[in-house]
């Protein structure tokens, strides 16, 4: 019995491992270096962009462009995280992100009622809305405020669910007033709305509006109205179903870094000008 399983011992070695003495001292194999692992991305995040030039916009080559995108994309390749780029209307990218289907939307504004669904980072730029009417109405228009126009009985467009601060939304918030207020889906269906004469100024924000007619062409019969809204800060916005606290706190690291490198600022002059 012993010499049986001796002999097994022995045949169980050779199958297995050969069962090589190891080389000890000066005869020892040299090891081999492990090849360092490459960098695990440590998150996913699908973020939803609309057509907004030069902020973000799908280009010709139907990949996501602009200064947000940029903005992001440099501080989420330090985090390091890898982004999914969806593309919509602003209406339907909310939607989408209060049902979880989106984790992150560029260019938003903080409000009460957005915090309640969504987690802010530090603001990455400021905004400021103004008036957009038809040059040949230029000068009959001569007010100070919105309130002053839509008192007046004149139609202004907004875009369905943005933010245009306290004052618009005051009055959006009034019965009276609020049916002097024409939404639309998009910028773009606001300017037609305008050409058509169906209402008498759109709201925009100064750069985005500059952008649209020179790509329409329409610097000729559209001009920006001396009335602005006041400046605001602008923040990314992270779904609370699907981002942690933590992430965010990540983000604004790099992204404090990202300013304080000088990239940020190249970035921005990519687009200034």
């Amino acid at each position: 019995m012993n010499n049986y399983r001796l002999l097994s011992v022995v045949v169980l070695c050779v199958v297995v491992t050969g069962c090589k003495p190891a080389a000890t001292g000066s005869q020892a194999a040299p090891v081999a270096a492990a090849e360092p692992a490459p960098a695990a991305v440590s998150c996913q995040l699908k973020v939803g962009y609309e057509s907004w030039e030069p902020y973000q916009f799908r280009g010709y080559d139907e990949q996501a462009n602009g200064l947000d995108i940029d903005i992001v994309n440099a501080v989420a390749k330090a985090m390091p995280c890898e982004l999914v780029f969806s593309y919509g209307n602003w209406q339907q990218l909310l939607n989408q992100f209060r049902q979880g289907e989106l984790d992150v939307l560029l260019g938003a504004s903080k409000t009460a009622a957005r915090e309640e669904f969504a987690l802010f980072s530090d603001p990455y730029r400021n905004e400021q809305f103004r008036l957009f009417v038809r040059k040949t109405d230029a000068d009959k228009f001569s007010f100070d405020s919105v309130a002053q126009m839509v008192a007046a009985k004149h139609k202004v467009g907004v875009v369905s669910d943005y933010y245009y601060g306290e004052q618009v939304s005051a009055l959006y918030a009034d019965e009276q007033m609020r049916g002097q207020f024409v939404e639309s889906a998009m910028s773009e269906q606001n300017l037609a709305l305008l050409l058509d004469e169906q209402v008498d100024a759109m709201l925009e924000d100064s750069f985005v509006g500059t952008a649209l007619l020179r790509r329409k062409g329409l610097t000729d019969e559209i001009s920006e109205h001396q009335l602005t809204l006041p400046e605001s800060p602008i923040y990314v916005m992270f779904s609370k179903q699907k981002v942690t606290p933590e992430q965010v706190g990540v983000f604004n690291q790099q992204l404090l870094q990202l300013k304080q490198s000088g990239q940020y600022q190249q970035l921005v002059g990519k687009y200034q000008g």
